[in-house]
């Protein structure tokens, strides 16, 4: 896969993208969006065999911004792609819209997944 970027609404014209870089078996996210995009948590997810024997695990590595709250968003978004293609996955994000309302966030949560779904599609076939 070449570099590529996906995008989704988020709502009222705000967007969601995702910059995706492959890094020989591993990957770089970029995830951002709303009014002012920006860095506000990196994740590294790396795939390991589960702890229970059965399948993969993700073990993964948190680092927040003072006062940001992307890391949902970014483990989210991180750990989905490294268990699924069994890799390192790192992913830096910031979704930033001002005044936002209860209502708005859980579409923003909402319509990341729709984009975390079209990454997935897109990647792991």
């Amino acid at each position: 896969m070449n570099d590529s970027v996906l995008k989704q609404e988020l709502f009222n014209g705000y967007y969601v993208h995702c910059d995706v870089v492959e890094m020989g078996k591993d990957y770089s996210l970029a995830v951002y969006g709303g009014d002012t995009p920006h860095i506000g948590s990196v994740v590294m997810a790396i795939a390991r065999p589960s702890l229970t024997g059965e399948g993969i695990g993700v073990t993964s590595s948190v680092i927040n911004g003072t006062g940001h709250k992307d890391e949902d968003i970014a483990r989210w978004f991180a750990e989905s792609l490294a268990k699924r293609k069994s890799c390192t996955v790192i992913c830096g994000c910031g979704i930033h819209v001002d005044d936002i309302t209860p209502d708005q966030i859980s579409l923003v949560k909402k319509n990341c997944g729709v984009l975390l779904e079209k990454l997935l599609k897109k990647i792991c076939f």
